[in-house]
């Protein structure tokens, strides 16, 4: 009797089992049915809260919807997405006149990376010791978790460099010219402690490079499963940590996405020429989401349960022969499992610091990475910025402008600025009047004076040093003073401050993905 009281009072289908003594016995029971109501709805409250904290807990964020675009102007601009994020470096800003690395490190949100993000570096034993050192005491320094690929198995700075090319199948080594070097590598090491050993060769790693592509990407998920995300970069380049997890941060993971600056790959067999397809240039670094690596290295199984397919670093050997790109190569075999390339230039640089084109493009975006970046600039750039993050706004191109120009003068002597945007500057005979000239032309930025040639500018390039020097092909036309063959730089300064004046940001342009917007 007291089980169908109870079926009665939390069920209004069973009502009328309660109702069958009458009219007082069937407003007993709705009473019932009400403060049953009342005593559980709290109960289920708590209920839906515990079992959403549960799986925030494992599983991360909901999925939401895409946010909101801005609209396009009426010039027909293209939209961005907004995002408003915030950074998760504690404290966020910090003085670096006296800081340590360690104490810059204790900053660095150590649980996105064991969590979130699979920081990945590529690299090559024959590279600049320079270039590698100020790799790993910069970018690299606060990744307890790095994973380091190489052609040849080291210990660097306490990480564990793996050889990723110790387990390619023979077929590889097999009349490959490029696989000469990895043996000489090897041979080089060993011998490098013989005092006997008389051995020399010119070495050339970076016909290797090509080859580690497929390999690591296969090792990463090996080794480090189920990650949201998988970020590869290479030693000279430079990732602004903060900015690239305030952006994946506000993408699903679970799709298949490859993400990265577009660069146009090589026509294959039966492609349309005008459907290129585009793959994510290796230098700038790219991103492969959990989804995008499940599905491009899942393998067919029988019955049994054997695979039906080989690893993927076995099933491209010739197209790895004939392509002398290893990015190109990943971007195709990606595309055959249908994962396209999301390009998100400029968000992605393939500009050095020093050669950035400052402009429209480059001003109110933010900036996740660099290619080519200079050592010299690599840890000078890396404690600059950390006295530079702002909580809710990401650094943007706008504040990287400040950090060469700053106290650059208007005019370097043999210093070299041009070449991006330029055009025919006025028939001059000397540096100064080709100032003069840039100053009356509305539309230069800079300008070089280079044997007796006056180029204009558009854009606000920093450029770097350059002796003085006469091409080949200027031999004959003019006998030249070593004045006239020095490259002499300058900016018209007054132009580029009422230029940023009138473009302070007011919004982070998070550009959409697209392949037309490249490089």
């Amino acid at each position: 009797m007291k089980s169908r009281r109870f079926l009665a009072s939390a069920s209004c289908i069973e009502i009328y089992r309660c109702g069958s003594g009458g009219r007082k016995g069937f407003n007993s029971c709705i009473r019932r049915v009400i403060t049953t109501a009342f005593a559980i709805f709290p109960a289920l409250v708590i209920l839906i809260h515990s079992i959403t904290y549960v799986y925030r807990r494992k599983w991360g964020n909901f999925i939401i919807e895409e946010p909101a675009l801005l609209e396009d102007d009426s010039h027909g601009h293209r939209q961005y997405y907004e995002w408003d994020t915030s950074s998760d470096f504690i404290p966020v800003s910090q003085d670096i006149s006296e800081t340590s690395t360690e104490e810059l490190c204790r900053s660095f949100p150590h649980h996105l990376v064991r969590h979130m993000v699979q920081p990945v570096l590529k690299m090559g034993h024959t590279e600049s010791p320079d270039k590698i050192e100020a790799q790993m005491e910069s970018v690299s320094a606060c990744i307890e978790d790095l994973l380091i690929f190489s052609d040849l198995e080291e210990t660097l700075h306490g990480h564990q460099v793996i050889d990723i090319l110790a387990d390619m199948p023979a077929a590889y080594h097999f009349e490959n010219e490029d696989f000469v070097n990895y043996t000489r590598i090897r041979h080089q090491r060993q011998q490098a402690h013989d005092p006997r050993s008389n051995d020399t060769w010119t070495l050339d790693g970076w016909r290797l490079d090509k080859y580690k592509f497929l390999p690591m990407v296969e090792r990463a998920w090996r080794m480090r499963p189920g990650k949201r995300w998988y970020f590869f970069y290479e030693t000279d380049t430079y990732v602004v940590w903060d900015n690239v997890f305030r952006f994946l941060a506000n993408l699903n993971h679970r799709l298949p996405l490859y993400i990265g600056s577009p660069s146009p790959g090589l026509l294959r067999d039966n492609e349309d020429p005008d459907s290129v397809t585009f793959f994510a240039n290796g230098g700038p670094g790219f991103v492969l989401s959990r989804g995008a690596m499940k599905k491009l290295l899942h393998r067919q199984s029988g019955m049994d349960g054997e695979y039906k397919e080989a690893p993927l670093n076995r099933r491209w050997l010739e197209l790895l022969r004939n392509d002398p790109c290893g990015d190109s190569v990943l971007g195709w075999v990606l595309h055959n499992v249908g994962i396209d390339l999301s390009g998100y230039w400029p968000l992605f640089n393939p500009h050095p610091l020093h050669s950035i084109p400052f402009g429209n493009d480059y001003w109110c975006q933010p900036v996740l990475t660099m290619h080519k970046t200079k050592s010299d600039d690599m840890g000078k750039l890396w404690r600059w910025e950390h006295s530079r993050r702002i909580l809710d706004r990401p650094l943007l191109y706008e504040d990287l402008h400040g950090f060469h120009h700053l106290n650059r003068g208007f005019y370097l002597e043999d210093w070299d600025n041009c070449c991006w945007g330029d055009y025919q500057g006025s028939n001059v005979t000397s540096f100064v009047e080709c100032g003069m000239a840039c100053s009356e032309d509305e539309g230069c930025f800079q300008y070089r004076y280079h044997l007796g040639e006056c180029t204009f500018m558009r854009f606000m390039r920093f450029g770097e040093a350059r002796d003085p020097q006469i091409p080949s092909e200027f031999y004959d036309d003019h006998e030249w003073t070593y004045e006239e063959s020095r490259f002499m730089s300058g900016w018209a300064q007054r132009r580029i401050d009422a230029w940023i004046e009138e473009r302070k940001c007011r919004k982070v342009q998070w550009v959409r993905p697209s392949l037309e917007r490249i490089f």
